[in-house]
């Protein structure tokens, strides 16, 4: 898990070239001219996701993770908070890896803030909890990157 401003995304170009091409293209991309929806990038190998929604309480989010897709989390309006697990030997709680590449746990998480502008990075081996109320109650705009990891 990385969290970081978004003008420092050259500093994780190294981490492979399609991390590399997901920055650039966020980084190039003017955020106010889409709206919420899916976006291809790159087939089924990199698509964008502009999400628009009110942040949750803690107990209303669930932790998550992926196996096909890394996922760069841009915040582009607002502020939500967000859980972080290294994933270890956890078993999920519900399985829809199938249908939608997403797995739900039920663990404790370290908790953060990701403020307009900056960005989480969640590899397949990092559990995550999105979309927390951070301060009060508040509609986010939210741009999430997948980016294919595995064939």
């Amino acid at each position: 898990m990385i969290l970081d401003r978004i003008e420092n995304y050259s500093l994780y170009s190294g981490l492979g070239i399609n991390i590399k091409k997901g920055f650039d293209f966020l980084a190039k991309t003017d955020f106010s001219k889409l709206e919420a929806g899916k976006y291809p990038v790159d087939g089924e190998n990199m698509f964008l996701l502009i999400n628009e929604y009110e942040t949750k309480s803690k107990a209303e989010c669930k932790l998550e993770s992926h196996q096909k897709y890394i996922d760069i989390q841009l915040m582009i309006e607002g502020s939500e908070v967000m859980g972080y697990v290294a994933k270890n030997e956890q078993q999920p709680t519900e399985n829809f890896l199938a249908e939608k590449d997403l797995l739900f746990y039920n663990e404790p998480a370290t908790f953060f803030e990701v403020k307009q502008g900056e960005f989480a990075l969640f590899f397949p081996t990092d559990l995550h909890q999105p979309g927390i109320v951070a301060h009060t109650k508040r509609t986010v705009k939210k741009a999430v990157l997948k980016i294919k990891a595995i064939e």
